[in-house]
């Protein structure tokens, strides 16, 4: 059987995990939509039926007000690393991605290994057939001139 068609096996969601995917996808709204991540995120929130504990509440508010901050800096940082793509011509999971991963590299002191495979195993789960392959270049590319 082709393996694009093979049954995945996709680690269940739990703590920081579980938080980075509702992140993605408030960005991913907000890319979609056109609008503002903070709007997307206080329209989360009211749709949300579960409360979310205070951790992850904590983390996704501190993403939401860094990429919200910086979103020319981040967007400007993924196109001069994209050859041959504009920024809006790229998928909306990418983008979405893209703007999380080059924020956490610009911006958080966290380990480049993380960020990476975060990205691409989000991008392997909601994104084309080689999104992730995509995913990964483009990250080892901002990486590289920025750590």
């Amino acid at each position: 059987m082709d393996k694009d068609f093979e049954e995945q096996n996709i680690k269940p969601k739990v703590g920081r995990r579980l938080t980075r995917d509702e992140l993605f996808k408030i960005v991913f709204e907000a890319e979609i939509l056109n609008k503002n991540i903070a709007e997307s995120y206080a329209e989360y929130l009211r749709r949300e039926e579960e409360l979310k504990n205070t951790n992850e509440i904590q983390f996704i508010e501190k993403y939401i007000k860094g990429i919200s901050d910086n979103i020319d800096l981040i967007k400007s940082e993924i196109k001069g690393n994209m050859e041959n793509w504009e920024l809006q011509r790229i998928g909306n999971v990418e983008r979405a991605l893209l703007i999380i991963s080059t924020y956490e590299v610009l911006k958080e002191e966290l380990a480049t290994e993380i960020i990476v495979n975060e990205a691409v195993e989000l991008a392997k789960e909601y994104g084309e057939v080689k999104s992730h392959e995509f995913i990964n270049g483009v990250l080892a590319k901002i990486i590289k001139k920025n750590r």
